[in-house]
């Protein structure tokens, strides 16, 4: 399976927020919309880097509380690995575990396509699996 085909069943909506964004808002947006990360996009709509939930604990417990009032920007990753639609859910899963990354923006002809989570890749790899077993229960009942 590609992920492009990810992308088709959950959708390619993109939560961003701003560089200039403080933290507080950015985890606001992160709950409210019960995800795990956002990109963080430049004036000119290309993503500049991702904040995750991991950032803004690893920041609030170094700082307190004074890292809620930063600027996104301070926290983000700003060295984005993407990925392509065309990839496979098997080559995005090595490039997120050799990485440790849990997002994963999708960008095709220098365009943002999507964000792939851990969790949309893993399900993907279960759906497969699990079309797979249903295959060789129906090829073993038709060999009776």
């Amino acid at each position: 399976m590609h992920i492009a085909a990810v992308l088709k069943r959950k959708g390619s909506a993109i939560i961003a927020a701003r560089p200039d964004d403080p933290v507080a808002a950015v985890a606001r947006t992160l709950a409210q919309h019960r995800i795990g990360a956002v990109l963080i996009m430049g004036d000119d709509g290309t993503p500049v880097g991702i904040l995750s939930e991991r950032d803004i604990v690893r920041a609030v417990a170094a700082d307190g509380a004074q890292a809620l009032e930063r600027p996104a920007a301070d926290l983000m990753t700003r060295d984005l690995v993407t990925g392509r639609p065309s990839d496979t859910v098997s080559q995005i899963m090595v490039v997120m575990t050799e990485r440790r990354i849990r997002h994963l923006p999708i960008v095709e002809n220098d365009q943002l396509v999507g964000v792939v989570s851990i969790g949309d890749v893993v399900k993907a790899r279960l759906d497969d699996a699990e079309l797979e077993v249903e295959s060789l229960r129906g090829y073993v009942a038709g060999m009776g």
